[in-house]
């Protein structure tokens, strides 16, 4: 209780002073993340020829780096175009991965496995990333589909749309075949989180007519599009009970595009002049409804535009979400992407995204950013790596979502410090673990203090390590100059006490 009251004390100290300009950013609880594309072979693999050893190291040299930043966790694409990057009796492996679609890899290995266990050694959350709707990328995909793909064996389910192929999603059976694959992976895998970005319905020239006559559910044809954003919100509604039924504690998030509506043609909506493609009008994502209704754990805008920009500035989208989200967690979704020195500006710099990090900073009801994609910071786009590690000077803590336990684990056990030449090792126990008292540890923070310092939890850079190993090596620093502490954390990042080292 007194950590809950000093951080309450402390925040509302923050926002009736204003004595930090990011009075927001508490120092040690944000979310820091990248999203990992594996369609068109985007991030990973880098090509479909690649062997498991060198699929593995790709994915291992990318885990690495954003270990080296201090990032906290990775937004990892398995379900592209209704293939999969893991084991499924469902649907096939994808060929983005082998070049040949329901071709396993050989020698043989499960990349969302392996990601899994190599993420939560480096204290890192990973969320399974699915599409829900999409079946085919490009043109002259569908004679590669494998003869087990769903399309070959339930063609009736399918609409084709331009060069691409989509589930029907007006059909109770694709929206028990999505939540049959998001239960699949819940089940089997240990993921902390699953989550979608923001492709729904396509277009609003989406051929459903024969849908509409059979499953319209009393809705009129005038109003086929709140039908549509219905049928959008049943999967929703679903997918979460889905989700929550198996494993509690496993997180539902959507990544949907910046505007929901524009102000001209909704009084809630943002003042931005997205006319060509909203949420709400195009994409049929009611995302403002699925926040007040609490179907979502957190939500991840894609704000993949710049500070000024006239039709859909950054900071007046950001405020937007944070206005509508009505306590909902928030993260950003930053656009690094973007970064080039052929952009105009200020995309031809990266004191853009330097700028969109410290607003978000200021905003209360964001807990963090991710990044759109991993391949820029391994390309090191503008520089973009070095100065994000710049500005994330020493690991964080994911903060907690509202609605989750906050039970937390219990201090480690037997810490012990030896030096050994220029490094000192830290090792200790596991504390001890009683399914009542919530969820076991499984991540721990080394904290240092110099000696004669009152220790003080709430430092976050005073955090010197985060993972999951019960050992870690850090660098000496000065004989005798410092105290280390070791707190556990459960997957939640729920933190219990601290035990020094000895």
């Amino acid at each position: 209780m007194s950590r809950i009251f000093r951080s309450l004390l402390i925040f509302t100290t923050l926002c009736v002073f204003f004595v930090s300009a990011h009075a927001q950013y508490d120092g040690k609880h944000e979310w820091r993340a990248v999203w990992i594309a594996t369609v068109g072979n985007m991030d990973w693999p880098s090509s479909q020829d690649l062997t498991s050893e060198q699929q593995k190291a790709e994915l291992i040299a990318y885990l690495d780096l954003y270990k080296s930043l201090n990032f906290n966790a990775i937004v990892f694409q398995v379900r592209p175009t209704a293939d999969a990057f893991y084991a499924s009796k469902l649907e096939p492996w994808s060929h983005y991965l082998t070049g040949q679609q329901g071709k396993a890899p050989n020698p043989y290995y499960d990349p969302l496995a392996f990601i899994i266990e190599e993420s939560h050694k480096r204290g890192m959350e990973l969320h399974a990333w699915l599409n829900p709707y999409r079946i085919t990328y490009s043109n002259g995909q569908l004679e590669n589909l494998a003869s087990s793909h769903i399309y070959n064996t339930h063609p009736e389910w399918f609409t084709q749309h331009g060069r691409r192929v989509y589930f029907d999603p007006a059909l109770p059976q694709t929206r028990d075949f999505t939540c049959k694959v998001a239960a699949d992976i819940v089940r089997r895998y240990d993921v902390d989180g699953i989550h979608m970005d923001d492709y729904f319905y396509p277009d609003n020239n989406f051929e459903d007519s024969l849908s509409f006559v059979r499953y319209n559910r009393g809705y009129a044809p005038e109003d086929k599009m709140a039908w549509r954003r219905e049928n959008v919100d049943l999967v929703i509604q679903q997918l979460r009970d889905t989700i929550k039924s198996i494993k509690p504690y496993v997180k539902f998030g959507i990544s949907p595009y910046a505007v929901w509506r524009n102000l001209r043609d909704d009084p809630r909506g943002s003042d931005t002049q997205s006319y060509a493609y909203t949420n709400y009008d195009h994409l049929h994502a009611d995302v403002l409804k699925w926040m007040e209704n609490r179907w979502v754990d957190y939500m991840l805008p894609q704000l993949y535009f710049h500070i000024g920009y006239e039709r859909a500035d950054f900071t007046i989208l950001a405020k937007w979400w944070g206005d509508y989200s009505d306590g909902l967690p928030l993260y950003a979704g930053l656009g690094s992407f973007k970064l080039s020195a052929r952009a105009d500006e200020p995309w031809n710099s990266v004191a853009e995204v330097v700028k969109q990090i410290e607003h978000i900073r200021r905003l209360p009801e964001y807990s963090g950013v991710c990044y759109f994609n991993a391949k820029n910071f391994t390309d090191n786009r503008l520089n973009v790596t070095e100065t994000v590690r710049e500005i994330y000077t020493h690991p964080t803590l994911v903060p907690p979502l509202r609605g989750f336990d906050t039970k937390a684990p219990q201090a480690p056990q037997q810490v012990v410090l030896t030096r050994k030449g220029e490094n000192i090792e830290l090792k200790w126990q596991a504390p001890a673990f009683l399914p009542r008292e919530g969820l076991p540890a499984m991540y721990y923070a080394v904290y240092r203090f110099r000696a004669g310092e009152t220790p003080d939890f709430a430092k976050g850079d005073a955090i010197v390590w985060l993972g999951g190993d019960t050992q870690c090596s850090l660098p000496v620093e000065g004989a005798n100059a410092y105290r280390y502490y070791v707190t556990a954390l459960d997957r939640l990042f729920n933190e219990g006490p601290a035990s020094e080292a000895r």
